[in-house]
């Protein structure tokens, strides 16, 4: 069965948005209004940058997020520093283990973390 964007989207966000730090004693998410979640923002992306990569080590999806992720998000400098990444402030990057394993679950791949070097 084939998923779409949206049921992928709403499984990533079964599964991350719970574990999230940023979140209320009640489990909505306590971003300022002003700031939006870039994982949800750019999860089109997001989704095709993982369904295109095929790998059991987390560095190949990082690569293919900054590459076809990071490079668009207006957060990220020139230089390829990001202020939110480097404070722990992204959950794209802070959960993005977890995210491969619900998008290749669902999509009947397995990322097998425990092969994997993060």
């Amino acid at each position: 069965m084939r998923l779409r964007l949206h049921e992928l989207e709403a499984l990533v966000r079964t599964r991350i948005c719970r574990e999230c730090d940023v979140r209320t004693a009640q489990g909505a998410c306590a971003l300022p209004e002003q700031e939006s979640c870039k994982l949800f923002e750019l999860f089109p992306l997001v989704a095709q940058a993982i369904l295109a990569t095929d790998s059991d080590d987390i560095e190949d999806y990082i690569r293919a997020i900054r590459e076809n992720v990071c490079s668009v998000c207006l957060e990220q400098r020139l230089d390829g520093t990001c202020a939110l990444r480097g404070q722990a402030r992204c959950a794209l990057d802070s959960y993005l283990a977890e995210i491969v394993e619900v998008i290749e679950e669902a999509t009947g791949k397995t990322f097998r973390r425990e092969n994997s070097k993060a």
